[in-house]
C-alpha cells in the first residue's frame, strides 16, 4: 500500500512539472521545442575575381569558431556571382568553387535559391531553353538536389524555405507561384498552431529598403520585393511563425510585425566583393539562437577586408 501511494503522489508531481499531456503522451514531451543555434549565410556571389574565394573561406572560418557551434545552417540565395548570363565553363567555375568552400563546414546546409543562381534565363545569355540545365535545373545538380522549396523539422521547430524566383520573359521576377502556394498552405496546415516557425526566403516579404534607399514613397518593383509577398505572408500569419530570413538587398534589416521578425541578412560579399554593402552594411553573416518559445538574432561581420 505504502510503496503503491508513494508512486502514484510521485507520478502526480512528476506530472505538474511536465505536465499531464506529457505523462500520457511521451511523444508530445519529446516534440516540444529545444534550444539549439543556427547560422543563415547569404548573397555569397562567389567568383574568381577579387578574392571571393579567399573571402568565403574566411567566412567559413569564423563560424566554425562560433562557441557554441551551430546545429544547421541555411543558405539564403546567390551562392554564386550570376549564372542568368554566362555559359556553362563559368557556371560550373562557380558553383564548384562555392562546394569546394563550404564544405569544411562539415553541418547539415539547407539551401534557399536565389536569382543570380538560375542558369540562362537573361536575355542575352548564350544558352537557350532547349540545354537540359537551362533555368533551376543546374542549381538542383549542383547544389541542392530536389525540389526548390522544401520544409523540414529540427527539435520542435519547423523550417520552411521558399522559392521566390520566378521567370518573367528573358529575365526573372520575385514570385511564388500558384502550385507552390498551395503546397505552403497544405504544409502549415500539417504543423500545430503552437509549433514555432522559421522560414527562409531569398527577396524580401516586408523591408524598408526601398523607402530608405529611393525614397518615402518610392515604389519597390518585381526585381526588388516579392511581388505576392502579401499572399505568402497571410498564409504564414496562420501559424507562429517567428522569424522570416531574408536576403536579396545585402543590408541589414530587422521589421517586426504582428509577431514575426523579418530580417534581412546583410551578405557574404557586401558590396558585391568591393567592401560594405552602400558603406554601412559590412560583409558577415547571422547567428540565430532558438530557444523553446523565441528567437534571439545577431548579424555577424567576419573581418573581410576588400581588395577590388
Amino acid at each position: 500500500m505504502n510503496e503503491s501511494f508513494i508512486s502514484r503522489r510521485s507520478l502526480m508531481s512528476g506530472a505538474g512539472a511536465l505536465g499531464i499531456g506529457s505523462i500520457l503522451d511521451p511523444l508530445a514531451f519529446l516534440a516540444r521545442p529545444k534550444s539549439f543555434r543556427i547560422v543563415h549565410i547569404t548573397d555569397i556571389h562567389i567568383q574568381p575575381e577579387l578574392h571571393a574565394g579567399d573571402g568565403f573561406a574566411l567566412c567559413v572560418k569564423k563560424i566554425q569558431a562560433l562557441n557554441p557551434k551551430p546545429e544547421l545552417i541555411i543558405t539564403g540565395g546567390d551562392h554564386v556571382m550570376d549564372v542568368l548570363h554566362v555559359a556553362r565553363p563559368r557556371a560550373d567555375l562557380q558553383f564548384a568553387m562555392f562546394a569546394e568552400r563550404i564544405k569544411p563546414l562539415e553541418i547539415p546546409v539547407h539551401h534557399c535559391v536565389g536569382n543570380h543562381d538560375v542558369y540562362g534565363w537573361a536575355t542575352d545569355s548564350p544558352i537557350t531553353a532547349s540545354d537540359p540545365a537551362y533555368g533551376k535545373a543546374l542549381y538542383e545538380e549542383k547544389v541542392r538536389e530536389g525540389r526548390s522549396y522544401y520544409s523540414f523539422d529540427h527539435k520542435g521547430w519547423h523550417f520552411i524555405v521558399l522559392d521566390s524566383i520566378g521567370i518573367e520573359a528573358g529575365s526573372w521576377t520575385g514570385n511564388v507561384d500558384d502550385a507552390q502556394l498551395q503546397w505552403l498552405k497544405d504544409d502549415l496546415a500539417a504543423v500545430s498552431l503552437t509549433t514555432p516557425i522559421i522560414v527562409t526566403v531569398h527577396m524580401p516579404i516586408l523591408t524598408c529598403f526601398i523607402q530608405e534607399t529611393e525614397g518615402t514613397i518610392a515604389k519597390p518593383t518585381p526585381q526588388s520585393v516579392l511581388g505576392n509577398g502579401k499572399a505568402v505572408f497571410d498564409l504564414l500569419r496562420t501559424r507562429t511563425v517567428k522569424l522570416v530570413l531574408q536576403g536579396h538587398t545585402h543590408v541589414v534589416e530587422s521589421v517586426d510585425y504582428l509577431g514575426t521578425k523579418f530580417f534581412t541578412a546583410g551578405a557574404v560579399s557586401g558590396e558585391w566583393w568591393k567592401g560594405p554593402r552602400l558603406g554601412v552594411n559590412p560583409e558577415g553573416f547571422t547567428v540565430i539562437d532558438c530557444s523553446a518559445t523565441d528567437v534571439k538574432v545577431e548579424y555577424v561581420p567576419y573581418g573581410w577586408k576588400a581588395t577590388g
